[in-house]
């Protein structure tokens, strides 16, 4: 009986040396949170201004939730002074809203439609202590994890928060640290089959040099 208390006491105590030795490592669960980053990847959008002389849309050349590349034609217009035009796709992407029809009078500056493009961000909060890692314009290795094959695709920092966005308590008070400032991190991402708006995006500050 008191050899197995024994053995019971020596792997306890082998656990919490474990523990202790992650921790210092930076490998314990609450260290590895810190430096793996999760957010929602989101679809850029794009408000179409109508930039031609006042008219009447005609017809429409293309459908809400339809794919169009840059260039094609969405609708198009009959000027009140005459003549046609066709009013085009800024980029590729998908039409998400139209907000005109047919018979609708048209003026300079008039949002007619909502792209969704083929591009992704993602916006990240990072703590202060990490914050200097990243600097707008730099490559970062962007992980999509819960795929049935997780990708990692490229991103680059896009913004980053000039203040503090809020501040993040710890999940522990052991090592008698503060609550650490927030600042959020805007990363734009490649375009890729397998992504959709919605989608877990993770970086890693770990694997990003000083």
């Amino acid at each position: 009986m008191k050899l197995k208390t024994g053995l019971y006491f020596g792997i306890a105590i082998l656990l919490v040396a474990g523990g202790l030795l992650l921790a210092v490592k930076g490998k314990d669960a609450v260290s590895q949170a810190e430096y793996r980053k999760q957010a929602v990847l989101e679809a850029e959008q794009k408000t179409v201004v109508y930039d031609k002389s006042p008219g009447t849309v005609l017809n429409m050349n293309a459908a809400v939730g339809g794919s169009v590349k840059k260039g094609n034609p969405l609708f198009k217009v009959q000027f009140a002074e005459g003549g046609e035009a066709d009013m085009l796709a800024p980029d590729d992407g998908a039409v998400s809203q139209f907000a005109v029809k047919p018979g609708d009078r048209l003026a300079q500056g008039k949002p007619v439609a909502i792209l969704q493009k083929n591009a992704f961000y993602a916006d990240f909060y990072i703590q202060e202590g990490q914050i200097q890692k990243l600097k707008v314009g730099q490559s970062v290795n962007v992980r999509i994890p819960y795929l049935n094959r997780p990708v990692n695709v490229d991103g680059v920092v896009a913004t980053i928060a000039a203040a503090p966005q809020f501040a993040s308590l710890r999940m522990t008070r052991e090592k008698g640290q503060a609550d650490l400032s927030m600042y959020a991190v805007r990363i734009s991402i490649d375009a890729n089959a397998d992504l959709l708006p919605g989608m877990t995006a993770e970086v890693n500050l770990n694997e990003i040099a000083d």
